[in-house]
C-alpha cells in the first residue's frame, strides 16, 4: 500500500496530462461479460486440485466460452454503431496483435508460476526460511536490474532480438536449475544463485519490452486500446500459468509419496515445472520471430 500511494503521487507530478477531443461511454456491459467469462475459464482450472475435474468444471469452461463468443459478437455490434466497445474485435485481425497476444501468455504464463513452486520448494522441501528463500530469489532481481536499461535502450533498434534473447536465456536458466534440484538434494546457495541471476538477465531484456514491440505493429490510433488489451492478457496469462504449473507441481508432490512429501518429491515435482516451464520459453521466442523487429514500425501505419 505504501508503494501504491508513492507511485500515486509521483505520477500526479511528473507524468504529463493528456485529454481527448471527445467523450466516449464507459462499456459497462462489455466490461462485466469480458470478466465473467474470464473469471468462469480460470476458476475450474485454479480449482483443481480441491474439485477435481467433475461435470461441473466442465460445465464452467463450457460456460466461459460462451459468455466470452457473446461479449465478442457485443464488442462487434458496438464497433458497427460507431460506440466505443471496451475491446475492438477488428484488432484480432491485425497480425502483430494476435501474435502478441500469444507471445504475452507463453512469456508471463511462466514467472509467477515459476516463483510460486521455486519458493515452496525451498521452504517446504529444503527447510529455508521465508528470510533465506528471499535472499535466494534475490540474484533473479539483480539479474533483471543490470539488463532492463539496455533493453529498454535498445528496443528501437532490436527489440525483437532482445525477445527472443531473453526468453531463451530464461529457458536456458530453467534448465540448469532443473540439472541442480532435480536429485532431491539441497544445490546450496550458490548453485541455486547462479542459474536464478541468469534467469534474471533473461527477464530483463524482455518483460519491459514486450507490450511495446507488440504494439509497434500496431497503427498508432489503436495502440491505446490494443496496449490496454495486452496488460489485461499479461495478467491472464500468469494466472493460467500459476493455475495449470501450480497443479502440475502439487499433483507431481503429492503423487509421488504415500507419507508426507520430502525434499526429493518437492525436487522432482519442481523439475517437472521446470522442464515445462523452459519448453513454453521455447515456444514463446519462436512465436516472437513473427513479431516487429523494433519497437519504432507503426508509427505512420
Amino acid at each position: 500500500m505504501p508503494v501504491s500511494i508513492l507511485a500515486l503521487i509521483i505520477g500526479a507530478k511528473v507524468l504529463p496530462e493528456s485529454r481527448s477531443t471527445s467523450t466516449a461511454r464507459l462499456d459497462l456491459l462489455g466490461a462485466l461479460l469480458a470478466a465473467s467469462g474470464i473469471l468462469l475459464l480460470l476458476l475450474p482450472i485454479i480449482q483443481t486440485e480441491p474439485w477435481g475435474w467433475t461435470w461441473a468444471s466442465y460445465a464452467l469452461l463450457s460456460a466461459g466460452i460462451v459468455v466470452l463468443a457473446i461479449f465478442l459478437a457485443y464488442e462487434r455490434r458496438l464497433t458497427g454503431r460507431g460506440t466505443e466497445p471496451v475491446f475492438d474485435p477488428a484488432l484480432l485481425r491485425i497480425r502483430a496483435f494476435a501474435i502478441g497476444l500469444s507471445a504475452s501468455v507463453l512469456f508471463f504464463g511462466g514467472i509467477g508460476s515459476f516463483f510460486l513452486t521455486l519458493s515452496i520448494y525451498l521452504q517446504s522441501g529444503t527447510d529455508r526460511t521465508a528470510w533465506e528463500t528471499g535472499l535466494v530469489i534475490l540474484p533473479y532481481a539483480l539479474g533483471s536490474i543490470i539488463t532492463s536499461g539496455l533493453g529498454v535502450a535498445l528496443a528501437a533498434k532490436a527489440g525483437r532480438a532482445l525477445l527472443i534473447t531473453g526468453s531463451l536465456t530464461i529457458a536456458a536458466s530453467q534448465l540448469v536449475l532443473w540439472a541442480i534440484v532435480r536429485d532431491g538434494n539441497d544445490p546450496g546457495y550458490w548453485h541455486l544463485a547462479l542459474a536464478l541471476f541468469i534467469g534474471g538477465l533473461g527477464l530483463g531484456l524482455a518483460a519491459p519490452i514486450l507490450v511495446n514491440v507488440v504494439l509497434a505493429g500496431i497503427p498508432g490510433r489503436d495502440a491505446g486500446a490494443a496496449g490496454g488489451v495486452l496488460s489485461t492478457v499479461n495478467q491472464i496469462g500468469g494466472a493460467i500459468g500459476i493455475a495449470v504449473l501450480g497443479t502440475v507441481f502439487f499433483t507431481a508432490v503429492t503423487g509421488s509419496t504415500t507419507g508426507a512429501p520430502g525434499p526429493a518429491d518437492y525436487g522432482h515435482a519442481l523439475s517437472i515445472v521446470l522442464v515445462v516451464s523452459a519448453l513454453l520459453y521455447v515456444v514463446a521466442a519462436l512465436v516472437m520471430l513473427s513479431l516487429p523487429k523494433t519497437a519504432a514500425e507503426h508509427v505512420n501505419q
